[in-house]
């Protein structure tokens, strides 16, 4: 399957939720979403943010890659440290935190540039 699937992939959540025993409410509260919100996701008529996407796949478990998606994950523990970071925020923190690191990472790309021009 492919991740354009819509219906595929809500049916992986759907099963996926059941299969630990939660109900939509549950797991909806772990995400941080309304339960209308998760029932039209695993009903396949509202896609989520790519933040409660990924929210939902941690919390339920499910293998990315039983999606059709191939996601390597870093070798690098900082890296993966940064994504566990990612995923225990809120889409207000991670939008602050992704501005504060583009200037971060900007400023740093900025001054090697003129370290090196001179």
């Amino acid at each position: 399957m492919i991740f354009e699937d819509k219906n595929f992939i809500a049916k992986k959540i759907r099963i996926a939720r059941k299969n630990k025993g939660m109900t939509q409410a549950e797991l909806a509260e772990k995400i941080g979403i309304s339960a209308k919100q998760l029932s039209r996701i695993e009903m396949a008529s509202y896609t989520p943010s790519l933040f409660t996407f990924l929210k939902i796949v941690e919390i339920l478990q499910i293998n990315i890659s039983d999606l059709g998606i191939n996601c390597d994950v870093p070798d690098n523990p900082v890296r993966k440290e940064l994504i566990k970071l990612i995923y225990n925020t809120t889409d207000a923190e991670a939008l602050f935190c992704y501005d504060v690191l583009k200037t971060v990472i900007n400023n740093f790309q900025m001054i090697r540039k003129e370290k090196y021009s001179n």
